[in-house]
């Protein structure tokens, strides 16, 4: 499926290039971008004191153990890039499906059970950057900084137990509806790199669950880790006669 959508992309990048020549899109310009993320935990999460493992003996206390806890994601976005007439300041804006997330380890006091738990989100953002150059178009070479209001979408969390895979669950009702993360990033014609953290989490801390039959009720999330920080790699392709300028291929057709 991914395959398709990228042929598909591709097969259009020169019908669209096609179409603006003649036009002049040195200041506006729509950038395709393709690109895996790695998330991980900004700090451990003390949310054990809350899970269990329920064995043949009945249910047993896990601990958490510290861990790094790295999350593999993707994004595929489409920018619109909007550059000044002196070619040294832009802005960026525009529209991201990405997945993020984070990954937890547990163990019993006996270390003989070991319990991994990874919260997935999907996102529907819309960044908001600043880009800095000393000339930007023709080079595709900055460096941006800025936000991106997120829109979670759905939150999955699986669990494995000693590598195995123990359940698969939604917690959509658990989510915080939209979080907000802070990035830096450089751009070299089509690579594209950024960092970055989101310093809120994707649970809402006040979010209760029922327990002992609904005759008490905890807040499951209420210790959980704010900060979750994240790497992005990425080809971003300007959708635009830049592209066609550079591509040899291109150049002979258009």
């Amino acid at each position: 499926m991914n395959k398709r959508i990228i042929i598909l992309l591709l097969a259009l990048l020169p019908c669209i290039a096609s179409a603006q020549k003649g036009r002049h899109f040195e200041f506006d310009y729509f950038v395709l971008e393709l690109g895996y993320c790695n998330s991980f935990n900004g700090a451990p999460s003390a949310r054990s004191d809350y899970k269990y493992y329920k064995g043949g003996e009945g249910p047993v206390h896990l601990n958490q153990v510290e861990s790094l806890g790295f999350t593999p994601g993707f994004n595929v976005g489409l920018q619109f890039h909007h550059d000044c007439k002196n070619d040294n300041v832009g802005f960026v804006t525009g529209i991201m499906l990405h997945s993020w997330g984070n990954t937890y380890k547990y163990e019993t006091t006996k270390k003989d059970v070991k319990l991994t738990e990874c919260n997935r989100a999907m996102s529907l953002g819309i960044p908001l950057y600043i880009k800095l150059s000393e000339e930007l178009y023709n080079r595709q070479a900055y460096f941006y900084f800025g936000a991106q209001v997120d829109f979670n979408l759905s939150i999955t969390t699986t669990q494995k137990v000693d590598g195995n895979k123990l359940r698969t669950k939604d917690y959509n009702e658990a989510r915080n509806k939209i979080s907000v993360p802070i990035v830096v990033g450089f751009n070299f014609t089509i690579i594209n790199f950024r960092i970055g953290m989101t310093p809120m989490s994707m649970f809402n801390k006040d979010y209760e669950i029922s327990l002992g039959g609904g005759q008490q009720t905890a807040k499951p999330y209420k210790d959980m880790n704010d900060m979750t920080f994240f790497a992005n790699f990425a080809f971003t392709i300007p959708l635009s006669q830049w592209t066609v300028k550079r591509s040899y291929f291109l150049s002979r057709i258009f």
